[in-house]
């Protein structure tokens, strides 16, 4: 093991050994690959501004994070390929990047692929444990389209301050996705995404504080999730589409008094919904 790069990745722990450092780091990586300005992190955080920009600078020296400045702001993101450096040297020993580790960047950048299901991959190959987030039995079917409207909800989630997915989320992720089987359903129907949002807004307002890198799905987006494999699996396909997920969404909480804000949103823009889950099916069979 070269001494050199002990000495580096020594170093690069030291600057995550502050709970400052670590929050902007949180913060980073909840928002990549996009990059957040320095006023954002400032508000986000409330870090007094010389203090933050102290705390910014160690990382961006050790390599954490990527930093460009345009004519108004200095922005920040968080440096992917320093973290897998350091995965790949916590499992071999050596500082270079092993070729069994795919580019964070590059994966995270595919269309669909959640940044957070890839960080829980390397994790278990390294120490063979997960970090107990919520899996969907039989999540690996779900096709690329599917994937991305969660990975879209779970934006949405981050966008509004808030701590959870809930159908609400899922319901932005279908639109939001613009191409899948429920984007055009929806969009028949007068659902598009600026409407959805501004609904979506009304009903639960914006959140506050820090949104964890690990967005947990509520009681009633679980129940969704299941729903929709029990859809499919009544469809007779191998596969979860985002017509699947929609229908999930529209058997949600039939019956009971109360129903999902991801609901609420389509009746307050006036979706017939027993018309929509009708149509739906008509055309999946």
């Amino acid at each position: 093991m070269n001494n050199e790069d002990t000495a580096r990745y020594a170093d690069i722990f030291a600057a995550l050994g502050s709970e400052p450092r670590l929050e902007i780091m949180r913060l980073l990586f909840a928002a990549y690959p996009d990059a957040m300005n320095v006023g954002e992190i400032q508000e986000k955080l409330k870090i007094p501004n010389s203090t933050l920009s102290h705390h910014l600078e160690k990382l961006r020296i050790e390599g954490l994070v990527n930093s460009r400045k345009d004519k108004q702001f200095l922005w920040y993101s968080a440096n992917a390929e320093t973290m897998e450096d350091l995965l790949s040297f916590l499992s071999t020993g050596k500082a270079k990047r092993d070729r069994t580790f795919e580019s964070i960047s590059n994966i995270s950048q595919q269309e669909g692929f959640m940044f957070e299901r890839f960080f829980e991959s390397i994790f278990e190959k390294i120490f063979g444990f997960t970090f107990g987030r919520f899996h969907l039995r039989g999540f690996e079917r779900f096709t690329q389209k599917a994937i991305t409207a969660i990975s879209i909800a779970q934006s949405e989630s981050r966008r509004l301050g808030h701590r959870y997915v809930g159908t609400e989320q899922i319901l932005l992720g279908l639109v939001g996705e613009g191409s899948g089987f429920a984007a055009q359903f929806l969009s028949s129907v007068g659902v598009n995404l600026e409407n959805a949002q501004i609904e979506v807004e009304k009903i639960i307002g914006r959140g506050r504080g820090l949104t964890p890198l690990d967005i947990p799905f509520t009681p009633r987006a679980k129940k969704l999730l299941e729903l929709t494999v029990e859809e499919s699996r009544k469809l007779g396909v191998n596969y979860i589409g985002t017509e699947h997920i929609l229908l999930g969404l529209l058997k949600e909480g039939e019956g009971d008094r109360e129903r999902g804000v991801g609901i609420k949103v389509l009746q307050n823009l006036g979706v017939d919904l027993v018309s929509l889950e009708q149509r739906l099916k008509r055309a999946l069979t």
